[in-house]
């Protein structure tokens, strides 16, 4: 189990992400300063007392695993924060909304059902980190995370899906609380929404795994020049979600470092 830093030096925090566009606005914020040491996409910044590392994982739970023990071989931190987008299944979240997971769950699409996921707790009261967004006029809300194995339909869902308060959807969650878990660190996920409930991911882009590259993006234009309105529409919205994310971030650190001992006495999320 990883050791809490000293109450005299800086407090530190390791922010993951699966994509760059989804923590570059923060990045930019903060003046983060790029790492070339750890094998992977990553930056280090501070904030007051806090001394943090924002890594890339790759998409999907397998790369996110892998990523974060890389990273935690070399940087220890006390918190483990698991950033990204996200897709609504709940009609009342707006595109561009933050949640924040409240309780976490994994999705089977092949038998169509999901089970709850036990994690470490935020450092923080959870009531008070919704608060805190909240009172910085971001639209924020307690959420039901719910990890797939990829991307998937949202309509073909199970029931149990639809039984789940304020769900979203997204891809690394689960398997970085699992993580966080067995290393002994706080957790807390924040996902920004780009997709509402009746919304699709489009075909072609589950196709390539959500991989949304120039070149990529050339490729399929060049097949179907319609697929324009879907690109210039997922941008749109990807970028609202990283400009929400970066502010919320940016208002959740110094909470998120602030507990010291008492990341100890936190109970565990319990989905």
């Amino acid at each position: 189990m990883l050791k809490a830093a000293a109450a005299a030096g800086p407090r530190q925090i390791v922010l993951l992400a699966a994509l760059p566009w989804e923590v570059r606005p923060f990045c930019r914020l903060l003046k983060a300063r790029r790492r070339r040491d750890l094998g992977l996409p990553a930056w280090e910044f501070k904030l007051e007392r806090i001394k943090g590392l924002a890594a890339l994982t790759g998409m999907g739970a397998e790369a996110a695993r892998q990523a974060a023990r890389r990273v935690l071989t070399s940087f220890r931190p006390e918190v483990l924060l698991s950033v990204g987008f996200g897709g609504a299944l709940s009609p009342e979240l707006p595109p561009g909304a933050l949640v924040l997971g409240a309780s976490l769950w994994q999705y089977d699409p092949d038998a169509a059902m999901v089970s709850p996921v036990s994690a470490p707790a935020p450092p923080r009261p959870f009531t008070e980190l919704l608060a805190r967004l909240q009172e910085a006029g971001l639209p924020a809300f307690a959420a039901s995370l719910v990890s797939t194995p990829g991307i998937v339909a949202k309509q073909g869902g199970g029931p149990g899906l639809r039984t789940l308060e304020h769900a979203v959807l997204d891809l690394e969650t689960a398997a970085l609380a699992d993580l966080a878990a067995s290393e002994g660190l706080a957790f807390l996920a924040l996902r920004a929404l780009t997709d509402a409930a009746a919304e699709e991911i489009p075909d072609f882009i589950v196709a390539a795994g959500g991989q949304v590259g120039a070149l990529e993006a050339l490729g399929w234009l060049a097949a179907d020049p319609r697929r324009l309105r879907d690109l210039l529409h997922l941008w749109r919205r990807s970028r609202l979600a990283a400009a929400r994310l970066a502010q919320a971030i940016r208002v959740l650190l110094p909470a998120l470092v602030a507990a010291g001992p008492d990341l100890q006495n936190q109970p565990a999320q319990e989905g």
